[in-house]
C-alpha cells in the first residue's frame, strides 16, 4: 500500500498557478464540494495518485542509495601522481563572454599538463549543427583533435548533447555524430557511441597520472528515478585536489566525503555544478521549475532552500578551499552571490570563454 502525506502533496500543488487550487485544498482537507467541484477534484485525483506512487518510489530509492553508501568502502588510491598545470575552460554554461554561445548545460575543456579532457558535452537544445559547443570550440581555437579523453559526469540531456541522446544512452558533440575514434570516453553508467571507445567506470580509477574519477555515486531524484554521477579529482602539484563536478546530484557533502575517503591529499578547489536552484531554475519545462522541483534529492514540496545552501557552504568552508567556482547552469543567481560572499578570496565566476587555472 502506498503511503503518502497528503498535506505535503497539497503544499507541492500550491507551487503551481492554477485556478483549481482552492478546490484541491478543499478536496485534500475532506471538505464538502459542489457537483462541479467534485468533477474537478476527480479530474485531479489521477495526478494526486501519481504523486503518491512517485513518492513511494522516491523513498525506496533513497533507502537503496543510503544502503549502497553505507555498504561501499573504497580503498585509498595511494599515490596517483600529479599535474603541474591545470586549466579549466568553460565551453558551455549559462553565462559567457562576448558573442560565445550559452545554454543551461555544461561542457568544460580540462587541460591537465598536455592532455585535453572534454568534461561533458552540453545541451544543444535545438539540435543544431554545428552545435553551440562546436561553435564555441572553433571561436576559442579548440579542435576535436585536441580532445584526448571525454568524461561524462552523468546521463542527463544537458550533459550529453540533448534529451534524445540521453534516452539513447549515448552522447553527441553536435546534431551529426563526429568521428571520435581517437578518443576514450569514461562514463558512470553503460553508454554507447558509434566511434569513440567507451569505458564504464564502476569504481574510482586513475585516468592519467594525477587525474582520477572518484567513482559513481547513486542519488535518488523524485521525477527521474535515480541518477548515477561521478566527478573528476585532479591532483595539482604543490596545491592539492581540484574537484570538477557536472551537476552535483550526489550532494556536495557526499562528493567531498568520497574524495576524503580516497585520498589523504587536501581539497584545493571545487569547480562545476552543485545544484542549488533555490529561487528559480535555468532549465524549465512545461511551465514548471523542473531543476528546482525535481532535479535534487528532495521531494518537490520541499525543494532546496536557503538553509540547505547555508549548510553546504559552511561544510565547504571548513575545508578551506582556495578555488571555488559554482556553475550557473543549475544554481540560481542568489546561490552564486551567496557562494561569492562566503568565499570572497577563493570564488571565481564560471563564464564560457574564461579559463580557471591552477598551477
Amino acid at each position: 500500500m502506498v503511503e503518502v502525506d497528503l498535506k505535503e502533496i497539497k503544499g507541492f500543488l500550491q507551487e503551481f498557478d492554477s485556478p483549481d487550487r482552492e478546490i484541491l485544498s478543499k478536496f485534500l482537507e475532506g471538505k464538502r464540494l459542489s457537483s462541479k467541484e467534485r468533477r474537478r477534484a476527480i479530474f485531479y485525483s489521477v495526478p494526486i495518485l501519481s504523486l503518491a506512487v512517485l513518492n513511494r518510489r522516491f523513498q525506496l530509492n533513497k533507502s537503496r542509495a543510503e544502503e549502497e553508501r553505507v555498504r561501499y568502502r573504497p580503498e585509498k588510491m595511494g599515490d596517483i601522481g600529479s599535474v603541474k598545470h591545470l586549466k579549466v575552460l568553460p565551453l558551455i554554461d549559462f553565462y559567457g563572454v562576448g558573442e560565445l554561445c550559452t545554454e543551461p548545460g555544461v561542457s568544460y575543456y580540462v587541460k591537465a599538463d598536455d592532455v585535453g579532457i572534454l568534461f561533458d558535452i552540453g545541451l544543444n537544445d535545438k539540435q543544431e549543427h554545428p552545435s553551440p559547443l562546436l561553435r564555441n570550440m572553433k571561436a576559442l581555437g579548440i579542435g576535436v583533435e585536441d580532445i584526448d579523453y571525454i568524461f561524462i559526469s552523468h546521463l542527463h540531456g544537458d550533459h550529453v548533447g540533448g534529451s534524445t541522446r540521453s534516452r539513447e544512452g549515448t552522447f553527441a558533440l553536435s546534431r551529426e555524430q563526429l568521428n571520435l575514434s581517437h578518443v576514450e570516453t569514461f562514463t558512470p553508467v553503460p553508454m554507447n557511441h558509434p566511434s569513440a571507445r567507451v569505458t564504464h567506470m564502476r569504481n574510482p580509477m586513475v585516468i592519467i597520472e594525477g587525474v582520477t574519477s572518484i567513482g559513481p555515486i547513486l542519488n535518488p531524484l523524485f521525477w527521474y528515478g535515480s541518477v548515477t554521477e561521478h566527478s573528476l579529482a585532479i591532483n595539482v602539484e604543490g596545491k592539492g585536489l581540484v574537484i570538477i563536478v557536472g551537476c552535483g546530484h550526489q550532494g556536495l557533502q557526499k562528493i567531498i566525503n568520497r574524495v576524503e575517503s580516497l585520498f589523504d591529499t587536501p581539497v584545493y578547489g571545487i569547480i562545476g555544478g552543485l545544484h542549488y536552484p533555490i529561487t528559480k531554475s535555468r532549465l524549465a519545462r512545461w511551465g514548471s521549475s523542473n531543476q528546482r522541483l525535481g532535479g535534487t534529492g528532495k521531494p518537490p514540496w520541499d525543494p532546496p532552500n536557503r538553509d540547505d545552501l547555508k549548510e553546504a557552504m559552511e561544510y565547504l568552508k571548513a575545508k578551506s578551499p582556495k578555488v571555488v567556482a559554482l556553475s550557473p547552469h543549475d544554481s540560481c543567481d542568489e546561490s552564486i552571490e551567496a557562494f561569492k560572499e562566503t568565499f570572497p578570496d577563493a570564488y571565481t565566476h564560471i563564464m564560457v570563454g574564461e579559463s580557471i587555472t591552477s598551477s
